[in-house]
């Protein structure tokens, strides 16, 4: 390591053409959120770049003085960020300068303090060394392109960060600094830290423990700005939340975004208010259940390949990369809407699961009414407003066999997504039922039952729906899920999920598509229950059998039920 005295002043600027994208974030809102020294940390970098993307100047001396002191200068009517000059320490580590400084009379001093007596401040040493752990993360453990170079005259041809005074509430900005045009979408960047994390906004964690997730954030908006520069904040802000559990997962901080995301859960999971934050929801599920921590880059990757400065992208880029592993965007949506209702990291749940669920401080999304239904008083519950993207949880008491009847007023039914969730007494074990037409039979012992209608369709961007309850059925047996489906070889065992209401025997019976009988075994119920079977791929003859599409018939004492699915080609090894 060495130390550099001198940095020249950035002479670049950023231009960007209009961007249509729905529900984005305004100047007015960034503007909001920045000016407000009132309110809970904030990430600034989607402001900030939002305000110089959009290239509006401001009238109002408080947002003039705000873009001075954020190093934003005005330059042929845009909005320019132009690099610290004035921090005349450098700490040069192998992919990094840090600029400082220790003057005390100067508000952007760090603390002098050198324990170790190596002439090296212990804040900037400590960053340092957190930074080129994310650096080895993100590059070779998750293996991402590193972010671009600055390709200032002052170049080092390393990432420059910088520690100063920043606004009392915010974590950390990363300035997009390089000029763009149509042509270009990648974006070099550069970082601003805090000189301290001690004030009273940021006592949730320690000091390091703050240093360490504002590192991680901003690093991944470096990286992604170097991806897509034109991407929609909410897909990079909700990733970047979701890489600091990634990364760190014992700090947890960004529990803090849970709570109120959950109180609203009816908004867009795209909406570019503070509520993206919490809308990491949807990549810790994609993390777990579709992919692992690749499939996010495998989403980024998408996003790159199709940057352009016109087009929302975001949700066609996390379909393509879902597609390699034989999903979509709207099956992992609806999952995690599932996922989100349960609540729990039980095995009986899978695979609507989190591994860290017991500990999140939530418990179960806002129900937006409360329906009850009895034999013979049938009921009606319309709602006007259903967005893209966006879910209803609805409550619901049940008390004799009941028939729901989701029907769409605006469109297709397959623009939505229905399905009723519901918990059996006193025990792990929940049951899934999707479709528009549902029955429930409450003598299966229901500790709570929800139905969830979520928006999945891209014909219209605001549905109105209606749910009719009326009188249904006793049941006596239901094949709840087949998971996972499709199956692909590196699972161990396909599950089937089996709710039997009354002792009978069941046959299970697994059939190739010509119709020829693999496989087939039976069980017997006593009570009414739910059980999960196993099937392990292999037939009679205890012999693995071939990738393609099969039918399992279920057949009780006086119901058949056949569903399908399929087996994805197998890994080396299994034949």
């Amino acid at each position: 390591m060495m130390k550099k005295n001198n940095i020249c002043l950035f002479k670049v600027f950023i231009f960007f053409i209009s961007i249509s994208y729905g529900k984005q974030l305004s100047v007015h809102e960034s503007w909001k959120y920045l000016l407000d020294i009132n309110q809970a940390p904030i990430h600034a970098t989607h402001h900030v770049n939002n305000i110089i993307r959009n290239g509006i100047i401001p009238e109002a001396s408080d947002k003039i003085s705000l873009l001075s002191d954020l190093g934003i200068k005005i330059y042929n009517n845009s909005l320019t960020p132009v690099a610290p000059n004035y921090l005349e320490e450098i700490l040069e580590t192998e992919n990094y300068y840090f600029h400082y400084t220790t003057d005390q009379s100067n508000a952007d001093a760090i603390s002098p303090s050198d324990l170790n007596d190596n002439s090296i401040p212990d804040y900037v040493e400590t960053m340092s060394e957190i930074f080129e752990y994310v650096w080895i993360f993100f590059e070779d453990t998750l293996g991402y392109s590193p972010p671009l170079d600055d390709n200032q005259p002052s170049g080092s041809q390393k990432y420059d960060i910088y520690i100063e005074n920043l606004p009392t509430n915010y974590f950390a900005i990363t300035y997009t600094s390089a000029f763009i045009n149509e042509s270009e979408t990648s974006c070099s960047s550069y970082i601003k830290m805090r000189n301290n994390y001690n004030g009273s906004v940021f006592q949730g964690i320690t000091e390091l423990e703050n240093i360490k997730i504002t590192a991680v954030h901003e690093f991944f908006h470096a990286i992604q700005f170097s991806y897509n520069c034109f991407e929609r904040f909410w897909l990079m802000e909700a990733t970047a939340v979701w890489s600091e559990d990634e990364i760190y997962n014992n700090i947890n901080d960004h529990y803090r975004y849970m709570t109120t995301w959950f109180q609203n859960s009816s908004r867009n999971i795209d909406d570019e208010s503070n509520h993206m934050y919490g809308s990491f929801i949807l990549f810790q599920y994609i993390d777990e259940h579709l992919g692992g921590p690749d499939m996010i880059k495998a989403i980024w990757e998408e996003s790159r390949s199709r940057a352009n400065s016109i087009n929302d992208i975001s949700f066609v880029s996390i379909d393509a990369a879902l597609s390699s592993f034989g999903s979509n965007v709207n099956t992992a949506l609806n999952s995690m809407r599932i996922a989100n209702r349960i609540m729990s990291s039980h095995p009986n749940a899978e695979p609507y699961t989190y591994q860290e669920a017991e500990n999140y401080p939530v418990t179960a999304p806002y129900e937006i009414t409360s329906l009850s239904f009895n034999n013979n008083n049938p009921i009606v519950y319309e709602q006007n407003s259903l967005t893209l993207y966006s879910s209803n949880y609805i409550k619901l008491n049940i008390l004799s066999p009941s028939r729901i009847l989701i029907e769409n007023k605006d469109g297709p039914i397959s623009d939505l997504f229905g399905a009723i969730i519901f918990k059996h007494e006193n025990e792990n074990n929940w049951t899934i039922r999707k479709g528009y037409d549902i029955n429930i039979d409450p003598s299966i012992n229901i500790e709570w039952a929800t139905l969830l209608v979520g928006a999945q369709g891209q014909s219209e961007d605001d549905w109105d729906y209606k749910v009719t309850i009326s009188n249904g059925y006793n049941e006596d047996l239901v094949v709840s899920s087949i998971y996972p489906n499709p199956f692909i070889y590196t699972n161990s065992k396909i599950g089937i999920k089996i709710l039997s209401v009354i002792p009978q025997k069941i046959q299970i019976s697994i059939y190739n598509i010509l119709g020829k009988n693999i496989v087939k075994w039976s069980i017997d119920v006593g009570e009414p229950n739910e059980k999960v079977i196993f099937w392990d791929r292999k037939n009679g003859n205890r012999k693995i059998v071939s990738d393609g599409i099969y039918f399992i018939e279920i057949t009780g004492k006086h119901k058949r039920i056949v569903k399908k699915f399929t087996l994805l080609k197998s890994s080396d090894g299994l034949d």
